[in-house]
């Protein structure tokens, strides 16, 4: 960590307010940094960031009114160890000066440039402390937007190193969220929806998932000449999964780390807290050992977690059958003719067998004429202890009492639909994932089991996105158009479906055709980088063609 050192100019003591400053640490597009010390308390060196006035106050005031907020429960002082400590902050001269805590460290991005990788053990205490401090930040409604390895600072021994996050200048409240265009240097850690402009708080744990698939690698999971290569990359490829470049590795962790990198927000990590949670159920007694002049490149195939769905859909059976059992011990006949109608509906739609659908539809038909016809015919013994209770509940009003058993029934079974419903949903991805994987080398193989999917399942828009993404990456842009164009005539507001059509009309030259759906829809959003950037594009080719 002497690199730093290297750089530092001396300063001869400049007084600023209140302060000295020592030397020069550090330097960046909009700013230098000095060491130096209160007038009051020299013994604490504190770090003073100088800050450029960009025209605007406001936005300089920013990162100091933010990191108030994250800095003000100071008496809890775990929580925050791993952001930045701010001390002080006011204007000069026009200038913001920034005052916070002293880092004798260096950034992770120099950390790793000395290292090459890190093992398996190093990298999960960076993910925890990161994790920590944006459960913290997050819990105050701030999303960083620009987590990178050079805005993480590192110092301590091996026994105690300690991450910190730095760097809040551009963050926002998770309400009103303007987004600003960004340049190619941030461009490898920005997430799909941050790409069209929706940054939220899950796009800060894409980001750390780079991150952390950079520290574990040595290379960045996605790579590009330009930054448009670039964007395509993190719209449509998977990184090459970590256990086919290391000769070890957990498989818990390589399965928290790509489910940090979901492209959809409902399948990736849902909060910093949730990962910290999965991070406590891996064992990090697996020591990565690296494979040397391995030819590593991020390619379109999909990691295999075959084990952990699995596992899933096992937990969900069993779950689903006590659920199932109790409901119909304690359910009317009705009740259970409908629970047994939709698990049949249920198999016959996993087979694709029409006789069981149709008599799954058939007994949940009966089971709610009888529910209307019949009065419930109850088990006096099943509910010797629950009608008392119920009695006692609705005070021995006759309306009451038949409303909460209703209520009771529902809500009995509402849990092995709920169970039934995730098992489908993981079922699903499990085929896909298999299908896929199976296919990794193929596209055009891809294509058609992916086509096959969407056929059976015509309303699921993220099969259809994926299914035009594959599409437009094998240069199939007018089959991209017509499918977008369908997919949009099933839900005309999905955004990434109509930021595809937007892009296969530019790729196939159509700019006045794709300046139209950049258009329409920003009419209806504040903003979005990637669709005002393709219409500025457009607007470029056509002034060209003119």
């Amino acid at each position: 960590m002497n690199n730093t050192q290297d750089r530092r100019i001396s300063t001869m003591n400049i007084s600023l307010n209140q302060y000295v400053l020592l030397e020069e640490i550090g330097r960046g597009a909009h700013g230098i940094v000095y060491q130096g010390y209160h007038k009051e308390k020299p013994d604490e060196i504190v770090a003073v960031k100088i800050i450029d006035n960009t025209g605007n106050i406001d936005s300089l005031l920013v990162e100091p009114n933010l990191l108030y907020q994250l800095n003000e429960n100071k008496q809890n002082k775990q929580n925050i160890q791993n952001i930045i400590e701010l001390k002080d902050y006011f204007i000069h001269e026009g200038k913001l000066i920034l005052v916070t805590e002293y880092i004798d460290g260096i950034t992770v991005e120099s950390y790793l440039e000395e290292r090459g990788k890190l093992s398996t053990t190093e990298v999960i205490t960076f993910l925890t402390q990161m994790a920590n401090a944006l459960d913290h930040a997050h819990g105050k409604n701030i999303i960083h937007r620009d987590i990178k390895l050079s805005n993480i600072l590192v110092t301590g021994d091996k026994q105690n190193r300690r991450f910190v996050l730095v760097d809040f200048g551009i963050s926002r409240m998770a309400e009103g969220i303007q987004t600003i265009k960004r340049v190619a240097g941030t461009y490898h850690y920005m997430a799909p929806e941050q790409l069209r402009g929706r940054p939220c708080e899950q796009s800060d744990l894409w980001a750390l998932g780079v991150c952390t698939y950079n520290l574990l690698t040595g290379i960045k999971p996605f790579e590009g000449d330009t930054e448009q290569d670039l964007s395509k990359k993190i719209l449509l490829s998977i990184p090459q999964p970590p256990s086919e470049v290391l000769e070890e590795i957990n498989p818990d962790f390589e399965y928290i780390l790509f489910h940090l990198l979901e492209k959809d927000l409902v399948n990736r990590t849902a909060s910093a807290n949730a990962l910290l949670d999965e991070l406590k159920n891996c064992s990090n007694s697996t020591v990565t050992k690296y494979i040397p002049d391995k030819n590593f490149k991020s390619k379109t195939s999909l990691p295999t977690w075959e084990k952990k769905e699995k596992a899933e859909i096992k937990k969900h059976w069993k779950r689903f059958w006590i659920y199932a059992v109790l409901s119909s011990l304690l359910c009317s006949i009705q009740e259970v003719m409908l629970l047994g109608g939709l698990i049949v509906f249920y198999l016959g739609q996993a087979k694709e067998n029409s006789l069981k659908t149709f008599i799954g539809i058939f007994l949940m038909f009966v089971g709610l004429i009888v529910s209307f016809l019949i009065p419930n015919i109850l088990d006096p013994v099943i509910y010797g202890v629950i009608y008392p209770v119920l009695a006692y509940i609705s005070g021995g009003d006759i309306i009451n009492f038949s409303r909460l058993i209703h209520f009771f029934d529902l809500v009995l079974l509402l849990f092995p639909m709920y169970n039934l419903t995730k098992i489908r949903q993981l079922r699903e991805s499990l085929l896909l994932h298999k299908t896929l994987r199976e296919a990794s080398q193929d596209i055009n193989k891809i294509i058609q089991l992916l086509k096959s999917f969407v056929d059976r399942n015509w309303g699921n828009m993220n099969l259809r996105q994926k299914y035009i993404e594959l599409l437009l990456l094998n240069g199939q842009v007018e089959e991209a158009i017509v499918e977008a164009k369908l997919a949009l005539e099933v839900d005309p507001y999905n955004i990434g479906v109509t930021l595809l059509l937007a892009n296969s009309y530019f790729d196939v030259g159509l700019y006045e055709e794709s300046k139209q759906v950049c258009d329409y829809y920003l009419a209806i959003s504040s903003y979005s980088f990637e669709f005002s950037d393709l219409k500025e594009r457009c607007q470029l080719n056509m002034n060209k063609q003119s």
